[in-house]
């Protein structure tokens, strides 16, 4: 018996070193808070010697593990470290899921600044050594504001104008009023409205990022990237990714304001699709001296998105339907002659595909856009009974369409040459203005109609070319030109087609000088150039300010602008410091005429803006962060000396981030100066510190709180210095849920 024992247990022992134990395999994706791929991170087997880092999609594999029990440990300089216990076996390996959080999401968002240069519609690299402010989902998630302009305002260097409520829009460096160009996914916006276009109807929830680069942009956009552009970025699909989604709930006390939005994504083989769905309703909002009339707005919105990813190639199509419904313009005569936009209207399509090592090049990428457009603007003018005596109603409608093409090629280890031209049309551009009187008893009694927008028209043509030069490890040298080419007309009141013909050269010379390999020189020289828009050559009626008149002699704006700046990056603090001069010529501006609330368009000989605006940014321990950014600057006419509209004031904002688990706090304190030497159309504030906190609280890895208090201190204050302007809302909570599954 027992010599049959023992030989049992020698065939057992020698069949298992006949056959060796079977070996498994733990694979997976690592990606950030935000869902994004993480590569170069390491994955590690604790106690032992096996490790690997995630490839550029962001994915691993651990291969040759015998059965058993282990801890893996996944580590990135800048992002927290995180094990994770998996069980290995013989059957199929095993895929792992593991997101990881940003040590400091400041931090990390100014490196991208810094090395994901400034480019044509996020696409090429055609970078200008310029200042640049980068807002990932991540921060917008968290402010708690209710539109674009709001989101960027903090921004140094930026600030809003117009008269207040939803509609206003953001300046930079003291530049609007079609000087600064917003861009959706690289779509130019084009609006009919005389401070310029408003990117409000893009859901903050929908966005992936917001770009804010300062500085001359005509060389690479054309017409009207004077002061800068905002390129808002929206959430992709990942050909790859999981099906997954996100409901986030808010509420404003102040503006009683209601928000809703709801985000779904997922793939299928090669494609990838995602839909998002939003709303927002407010009444008029309250400031510290009652409430303002005229401030509410609601709006509706529906984006869906299709991807295709090939190894080298990438297909996108895109929908977006925007619904704006009674919009309110507040003003200081609100209560008698309020205005508002009863309906705004704006459907974006977008068709692009992007190649790689194709035809000689890097890249290659097209795009095909059609955006339709349609805006209402009403006035009412009412007894002191309240019963209406006289209606304006304006309604301006138009198609927008065009193409992008972009390339670009590295040539050998110094040149990275980029190309490209475009084509920005816009056609069927009408407008129709009804006036309508009452009698005491609602009864019309006159009616008029006028038309001075039939069928208007504007083709632009552009080509350009960029080069980026490594003269020395230390030294890059960029410099770009494009040539514009463009025609506007409109049928005049006899039938006869009135046209015009413009063109325009412009072109940048740009550096960075590595002293250290943390601190760096950047300068740039560059000029850039508007067309006068559609509206302010040839439309006469009504606008949410009052009734404008069409100037036909416009002449084109040119401007030159220099930039130089200082960065330094540390491990623990960052700081930045840039000083600027816009010359712009030929600038038009909108002045008062002789009748009430009339304006007029008129060419000055020259206006410049100068300035400087700085940011500092400290992490002293892990989970505390801190902030300080600044600006001040001047605008004048040339000659006259008179202040030009909306430069912003001074202010400086200090700011903190402290986290303790799963809540954090981030406290924000905002000084601006009084504005004692204002523009023509603009009035005399005085300053102000506003007190903003934001709290979070990660309740699961699904679910997340916010709760940001605004204005604690409940000062009374405008958002700009506008003559109609009205208070920014008082003291009050945004409270806001946001659910992934």
């Amino acid at each position: 018996m027992k010599r049959f024992v023992g030989l049992i247990l020698f065939i057992t022992f020698a069949s298992g070193l006949a056959y060796p134990q079977a070996k498994g395999t733990v694979s997976g994706k690592v990606s950030d808070q935000d869902g994004k791929p993480l590569a170069y991170v390491r994955v590690e087997v604790c106690d032992t010697p096996t490790a690997t880092q995630t490839l550029p999609d962001g994915t691993f594999a651990l291969e040759n593990l015998a059965p058993g029990k282990y801890r893996l440990r996944f580590s990135h300089p800048d992002y927290l470290a995180k094990e994770l216990k998996v069980t290995i076996s013989e059957k199929p390996g095993r895929l792992v899921e593991v997101a990881l959080s940003a040590k400091s999401p400041m931090l990390l968002t100014i490196k991208e600044e810094i090395t994901v240069t400034a480019e044509a519609d996020s696409i090429i690299d055609v970078s200008l050594p310029s200042h640049r402010t980068i807002l990932p989902s991540s921060v917008l998630t968290e402010l708690g504001k209710a539109n674009v302009a709001e989101a960027v305002e903090k921004i140094p260097g930026v600030a809003m104008v117009g008269k207040g409520g939803y509609s206003m829009v953001p300046s930079i460096r003291g530049l609007a009023e079609h000087r600064i160009l917003l861009l959706v996914d690289g779509i130019p916006l084009t609006s009919e409205r005389r401070i310029g276009a408003s990117a409000s109807f893009v859901n903050l929830s929908d966005i992936d990022r917001i770009e804010v680069n300062r500085g001359p942009y005509s060389v690479f956009h054309g017409s009207g990237a004077i002061g800068g552009i905002i390129n808002i970025v929206t959430k992709s699909p990942s050909a790859d990714g999981p099906f997954k989604g996100n409901v986030q709930l808010g509420y404003n006390t102040s503006r009683k304001e209601g928000a809703a939005s709801v985000n779904l994504s997922g793939s299928r083989g090669k494609f990838g699709f995602m839909m998002g769905v939003n709303g927002k309703k407010a009444g008029d909002y309250s400031s510290p001296t009652g409430i303002i009339e005229q401030s509410h707005y609601s709006d509706y919105d529906l984006l869906l998105k299709l991807n295709r990813e090939g190894d080298d190639s990438d297909f996108y199509l895109t929908f977006f339907n925007y619904q704006g419904v009674d919009i309110g313009k507040p003003s200081p005569t609100s209560k008698f002659k309020p205005r508002w936009y009863p309906r705004e209207k704006n459907t974006i399509f977008n068709l692009g595909y992007r190649i790689q090592n194709r035809f000689h090049l890097d890249s290659l990428n097209a795009s095909f856009y059609l955006l339709l457009s349609m805006l209402e603007t009403q006035k009412d003018n009412l007894r002191e009974s309240f019963t209406v005596k006289k209606r304006n109603l304006a309604k301006i409608e138009g198609s927008n369409f065009g193409f992008k093409v972009r390339g670009g090629k590295e040539w050998g280890q110094s040149h990275t040459l980029n190309f490209g031209f475009d084509f920005f049309g816009r056609c069927g551009v009408n407008d129709r203005n009804t006036e309508w009187k009452f009698d005491d008893y609602g009864n019309i009694t006159a009616s008029t109609e006028e038309t001075s927008l039939l069928n208007a028209r504007r083709n632009n043509f552009g080509v350009y070319i960029d080069d980026k030069i490594q003269i020395y490890p230390s030294v890059t040298v960029n410099f770009g030109a494009r040539v514009d080419y463009i025609n506007t007309s409109n049928l005049g009141s006899t039938a006869d087609r009135i046209s015009r013909s413009d063109q325009s050269f412009t072109a940048y010379i740009g550096s960075i000088f590595q002293v250290t390999p943390r601190l760096s020189l950047l300068a740039n020289l560059g000029s850039s150039f508007r067309f006068p828009t559609i509206s302010e050559l040839f439309y006469t009626g009504l606008t949410g300010r009052g009734t404008v008149f069409g100037n036909e002699n416009l002449l084109p704006e040119r401007s030159v602008n220099l930039d130089v700046g200082l960065r330094y990056l540390h491990d623990k603090y960052y700081a930045s410091i840039y000083g600027f001069s816009n010359l712009v010529s030929n600038m038009i501006q909108k002045y008062r005429g002789i009748g009430e609330e009339e304006y007029y368009y008129r060419n000055l000989t020259q206006g410049r803006i100068t300035g400087i605006e700085g940011e500092f940014y400290f992490w002293p321990i892990e989970d505390c962060e801190f902030l300080v950014n600044f600006h001040h600057m001047v605008g004048r006419e040339k000659g006259t000396n008179v202040a030009l509209n909306y430069i912003p004031t001074s202010r400086i904002t200090f700011g903190a981030k402290f986290s303790r688990g799963n809540f954090w706090v981030e406290p924000q304190v905002t000084i601006a100066a009084a504005k004692k030497d204002p523009g023509p159309l603009e009035m005399e504030i005085e300053g102000h510190t506003l007190i903003d906190t934001i709290f979070g609280y990660k309740l699961n890895p699904d679910i997340v709180l916010f709760a940001v208090a605004r204005n604690l201190l409940n000062r009374t204050y405008r958002f700009s210095a506008d003559e109609q302007g009205v208070d920014a809302p008082g003291r009050g909570i945004v409270f806001k849920v946001s659910y992934s599954f």
